[in-house]
């Protein structure tokens, strides 16, 4: 998996002596030893405009895969991070074509593919990575992060320096200062687009490359990104070869994430996303060792029987004969790692998610792994979240109509929204909201609900409403506007696509939520930030981009089936049907039947004795203070007293393992109070 860091030095910037490059890139490094415990190297390049540095965690090729890489001239060097599938095949092929390797290091591939294919080598690439490339011939540094962003990659411009690196806390060993970015902060810009809580500070697209030259010029392009079949597009196979594809397209993404030469592991919950996985690789185990058995790891929330999995995770495991680990959680250990997770995350934390991944990743490190495969993915792709419904049924699907699917008419399309909105509480696009007349009320870019509900549901989380904020910085800065901030970050042609109809509404949904809570949230709390804390190298079979390409040309009933009930105009939402059917010979019948249900590590639920006994209530109080909250600059003390206060005073303890919003709010000032700590940043002053 592995950690990086690069300084390039542009035309016109004063160029640091070797040695003291050197020393700070051995900073940077040290700063992340923990994505790479198992061997460091450095390069810096013979004008010493350039240097890269990489920390390893050995998975593939243990005995030569030491990095900085080059090629055989010693003219292009490279630093990756992640795993590159599939690199067996492009490997022979290549040595037939006349290209030598060094190693047998999966990484190899991209040196000698951009020696062949040039800035098309990303083409060629199926994975999870991110890396730096210098080709000293042509004084150019080539930076790319994987299609989904499931690698971290950052970059700023400090002193005329560029700077890349898998984790922002690196830059800090070559000098980097970190600035608040304010206006990122109130526009929830790390959530809404690629910029940071910091200023100049920013992440590579998920799909992007950037191309720094030595005048200095930086420039950024997309070499992949999420597409769609024509929503009126008539599918030109049969119900059955989709499901079969669907099934066969995962087991070999699963098949490639099973090469390792170090032992691995799986993750496994209740739910039908690691199940599969689960399910898959123990197929695939036995048909070379039919007493083959993997090992899984699952947290048990132990506090909380409604929100706890672990007895799930038992039954699919036994299932499988497989061994299970148990990771019992608890609100104490769930608190006492919080501010690590926020730490190591970079990211503003309002659940225990991180925390508790940080607390299983331990576990399975703890116990000899270096690998897990992970679930995640899944429902950002086949539509598992409570508001996809809504999204779906927004429109008509004449793709799945052409295959005989029986489907609900428009009148009960709206009759069935209406009901599950009221059930719900799921927020819904106004149906003013696309209106070309005058309004005082703000025109939408996008056809969807989904950016209205992950918007309200990450501002009200952190800020109720924007009263946190002082008022005098929110003024000048503008309102909050989380909602047209992840519009106005969307691809234009996708809004376009979105506004024209081209894309099924539920299609346009998930792309939203694939390029803000995905990419953001999901894959960077709870997965590689908090894996890799431990040096955990997670793998997410679910987005293979072959596997996820097909997908997205399935027609939407298929990812949320409408299947009719006994009554005329009844009908019930399967969502993530076909993934069900493709995987049913790997699954229990229970977990195949069971309905989505939100995995979220839970505090404790309401004490016998005072409120103030909660743990997470104790540390929220000691550490949220008079003076840390007015020493960050852009909080305003009086609001989060009160907050603080009234969370103290009469705390709640929602069902599902949710936690009170006063609470996430705090956590959310808790995150910038550990920022401003670790990262050694000033005061925000106007």
């Amino acid at each position: 998996m592995c950690g990086l860091i690069s300084a390039f030095y542009p035309d016109g910037v004063t160029v640091p002596s070797a040695e003291d490059l050197k020393h700070g890139l051995d900073a940077s490094l040290e700063i992340i030893k923990h994505r790479g415990p198992d061997s460091t190297g450095t390069y810096i390049s013979s004008d010493g405009r350039v240097g890269l540095g990489h920390v390893r965690l050995s998975i593939i090729d243990l005995s030569t895969g030491q990095q900085p890489l080059s090629d055989e001239e010693n003219l292009i060097h490279c630093v990756v991070t992640g795993e590159i599938y599939d690199h067996d095949r492009i490997r022979a092929e290549m040595e037939t074509q006349g290209y030598s390797f060094k190693t047998k290091s999966d990484s190899e591939l991209v040196i000698q593919l951009y020696k062949r294919d040039g800035f098309n080598m990303m083409f060629h690439l199926r994975g999870e990575f991110a890396f730096v490339l210098y080709d000293a011939k042509r004084r150019l540094q080539f930076a790319a992060r994987d299609r989904f962003g499931i690698k971290p990659l950052y970059y700023t411009v400090s002193n005329g320096r560029i700077l890349f690196a898998s984790e922002m806390k690196a830059f800090m060993g070559l000098g980097w200062q970190a600035e608040w970015d304010v206006e990122s902060i109130i526009h929830e810009g790390d959530f809404a687009d690629e910029r940071t809580v910091f200023k100049r500070t920013k992440k590579v697209p998920p799909g992007y490359f950037i191309l720094c030259r030595a005048s200095g010029d930086i420039e950024t392009q997309v070499y992949w990104d999420l597409s769609y079949a024509d929503a009126a597009a008539a599918p030109s196979t049969s119900l059955d070869s989709m499901i079969s594809t669907v099934r066969d397209l995962l087991v070999e993404a699963v098949r490639l994430r099973l090469r390792a030469d170090v032992p691995w592991a799986v993750y496994l919950s209740g739910g039908i996303d690691s199940s599969s996985v689960a399910g898959i690789a123990t197929h695939l185990l036995r048909e070379k060792d039919p007493n083959a058995k993997l090992t899984a790891f699952t947290l048990a929330y132990i506090e909380d029987e409604s929100t706890d999995e672990s007895p799930l995770a038992a039954r699919t495991a036994a299932h499988l004969g497989a061994d299970l680990v148990k990771v019992e959680a608890t609100e104490a250990k769930l608190v006492g790692l919080l501010e690590e997770s926020i730490w190591h995350s970079e990211h503003v934390n309002t659940t225990f998610h991180g925390a508790g991944k940080l607390l299983l990743s331990s576990a399975v490190r703890e116990a000899g792994y270096k690998v897990a495969l992970s679930g995640e993915g899944s429902d950002e792709i086949f539509g598992g979240y409570p508001w996809f419904p809504l999204d779906y049924l927004r429109n008509a699907d004449p793709a799945a109509a052409s295959l005989g699917i029986s489907l609900p008419t428009e009148a009960e399309r709206l009759a069935i929204a209406e009901e599950y909105q009221a059930k719900t509480g799921m927020v819904q696009l106004p149906s003013t909201a696309m209106s070309l007349q005058k309004s005082d009320g703000p025109h939408h870019l996008l056809n969807v609900s989904a950016h209205l509900t992950v918007g309200n549901m990450f501002v009200g989380a952190t800020t109720l409403h924007g009263t946190i904020f002082r008022p005098e910085i929110a003024e000048l800065v503008g309102k909050q506007g989380i909602v047209r901030h992840i519009e106005e970050a969307i691809d234009p042609r996708v809004r376009q696509k979105s506004l024209s109809g081209d894309w099924h509404s539920l299609n346009v949904s998930l792309y939203v939520i694939a390029k803000t809570l995905m990419a953001k949230t999901i894959l960077n709390i709870n997965g590689d930030r908090n894996d890799m804390a431990n040096s955990i190298e997670s793998r997410v079979a679910f987005l293979d981009h072959h596997f996820v390409e097909y997908i997205n040309s399935l027609p939407p009933s298929l990812k949320i089936r409408p299947i009719a009930g006994d009554k005329p105009g009844e009908w019930s939402m399967v969502e993530k049907w076909i993934l069900r059917q493709a995987v049913k010979e790997f699954v229990t019948e229970e977990v195949y039947l069971r309905k989505k249900v939100p995995f979220n590590p839970p505090p404790a639920t309401r004490p016998a004795v005072s409120p103030n006994q909660v743990t997470l209530q104790r540390h929220l109080k000691a550490r949220v203070t008079q003076a840390s909250v007015e020493k960050l600059g852009f909080i305003s003390w009086p609001a989060i007293r009160d907050v603080l206060a009234d969370y103290l005073e009469s705390p709640t303890f929602p069902p599902g393992g949710n936690i009170d919003a006063r609470a996430r709010v705090l956590m959310s000032v808790l995150s910038y109070i550990v920022f401003q700590e670790r990262f050694h940043v000033s005061t925000y002053r106007l």
